[in-house]
């Protein structure tokens, strides 16, 4: 039987697991490739802080939300809204023209920053 705890791991190790991958895409110049693991990075540290507060996860609008919530309704940092928005714009790079390998890289960092940002915010508050 799968625990939330075993799906937050989960998550959490496919979120680095892309990250990682990004490199590999550049070095292929597989730009569109490199700018949809950026996105599914950034994805799977959603889903995992989601999963840890009992959120739905499974649709873009969704992650959205959830980032949405840490922020103005937790209190997360402000940066996190625009770092999710970053993440979302490699996400459509997929679909239309990808960013060029440099505009990736840079965003590789940004995406680094949010996944430790979103891995460091406090476990949710006990329902009462």
């Amino acid at each position: 039987m799968t625990t939330a705890a075993d799906t937050i791991a989960y998550h959490r190790e496919r979120s680095w697991h892309f990250l990682a991958l990004v490199d590999d895409e550049l070095a292929r110049s597989e730009l569109e490739g490199a700018s949809n693991k950026l996105w599914g990075a950034a994805a799977h540290a959603i889903k995992a802080v989601a999963e840890s507060r009992d959120w739905e996860h499974h649709a873009h609008a969704l992650l959205q939300e959830a980032v949405y919530r840490l922020v103005y309704e937790e209190g997360a940092p402000p940066h996190l809204w625009g770092q999710y928005m970053i993440a979302s714009a490699y996400h459509q790079g997929f679909y239309a023209w990808p960013p060029p390998a440099d505009g990736i890289r840079y965003g590789k960092e940004i995406i680094t920053e949010f996944i430790q940002a979103l891995e460091s915010l406090p476990p949710p508050s006990p329902s009462p």
